[in-house]
C-alpha cells in the first residue's frame, strides 16, 4: 500500500514540477504536500528520495531539499547516458525483437507522423497541448519498447532516469514546430525500418544520429535561453555606457 501511495506521490510532485508550480530553487515542504495530497508523509519522503536520486531535488545539510536548477551538465549528462546505452540496446533488440514489438514499432512511428500531417493541414507554427502530448509519448513509448526488447534492466532504469532529467531540465528546450517535429519522426522511421531489415549497424546508426541531434538542438536552446537571461540581468549604467 505504501508503495502505492509513493507512486502517486511521485506523479503529483512530478506534475508540480512540469508545469513550474515547483520551480527551479523552491524549498520542498513534506509535509505541506502531504496534506495536500491527504496522505502521510512516509511515501510523500519516498518520492521526494526518488527525484532526488535521480537529480531532481537536491539537499542542503540543516536547510531542506530543493528543486534543483537548470544546469546545461544536466542535459549533457542525459545524452550523454541515452547515447551509450540507446545505441547498444538499439544494437542488441535487433536479434530479440518479437513480431508484436515490431509492429508496435511502426504504429508508435506511424501515429507520430500522423500528428505531423494532422498540424501542417491546421497550419500550425508550433505543436502544444494533447497533440504534443501524444508526440511525445509515442517517442518514449518507442524508445522504452527497444530498451525492453534488449532485455537489460539497469539499462532500461538508468535510461528511464536519463529521460526524466531531460524533461525536468529540458522540457521547454526546443520549439516544437514543424521542422523539428519532421527530422524527429525520420529518424524514428529510419531507426523502425532498419529493425524491420534486420539491420543492426543502420539502426544504431541512426539511433546515434537521432540523439546526437536532440542533444545539439536542446544545448543550442539553452545557451539562447542563457544568453538571454544573462541579458536580462544586465546593469543599466552598463548599457548605458556601451551606448
Amino acid at each position: 500500500m505504501t508503495e502505492n501511495l509513493s507512486d502517486k506521490a511521485y506523479r503529483l510532485i512530478t506534475k508540480k514540477l512540469l508545469t513550474e508550480e515547483l520551480a527551479p530553487g523552491h524549498k520542498i515542504s513534506e509535509q505541506q504536500l502531504a496534506s495536500e495530497y491527504g496522505i502521510s508523509r512516509t511515501p510523500v519522503r519516498e518520492a521526494v528520495r526518488r527525484l532526488t536520486e535521480e537529480g531532481v531535488l537536491y539537499q542542503v545539510p540543516s536547510s531542506g531539499t530543493y528543486v534543483a536548477r537548470v544546469d546545461r551538465h544536466h542535459l549533457t549528462d542525459a545524452y550523454e547516458v541515452r547515447m551509450a546505452l540507446e545505441c547498444f540496446a538499439v544494437e542488441r533488440a535487433v536479434k530479440s525483437l518479437k513480431k508484436e514489438a515490431r509492429q508496435e514499432l511502426r504504429r508508435l512511428s506511424d501515429a507520430m507522423h500522423d500528428i505531423i500531417v494532422k498540424m501542417r493541414k491546421k497550419k500550425q507554427t508550433v505543436l502544444d497541448g494533447q497533440p504534443l502530448i501524444a508526440f511525445l509519448s509515442a517517442d518514449l513509448s518507442f524508445h522504452l519498447l527497444l530498451l525492453q526488447a534488449a532485455g537489460n534492466r539497469l539499462a532500461l532504469k538508468i535510461v528511464s532516469s536519463a529521460y526524466q532529467r531531460n524533461q525536468f531540465f529540458g522540457h521547454h528546450s526546443h520549439r516544437r514546430d514543424l521542422r523539428h517535429l519532421s527530422w524527429v519522426w525520420m529518424h524514428h522511421a529510419k531507426i523502425e525500418r532498419a529493425l524491420r531489415r534486420g539491420d543492426a549497424k543502420g539502426a544504431k546508426r541512426w539511433m546515434k544520429a537521432h540523439i546526437t541531434r536532440s542533444m545539439a538542438d536542446a544545448l543550442a536552446a539553452f545557451d539562447q535561453a542563457a544568453a538571454h537571461a544573462s541579458a536580462a540581468r544586465r546593469d543599466p549604467v552598463e548599457d548605458a555606457l556601451d551606448q
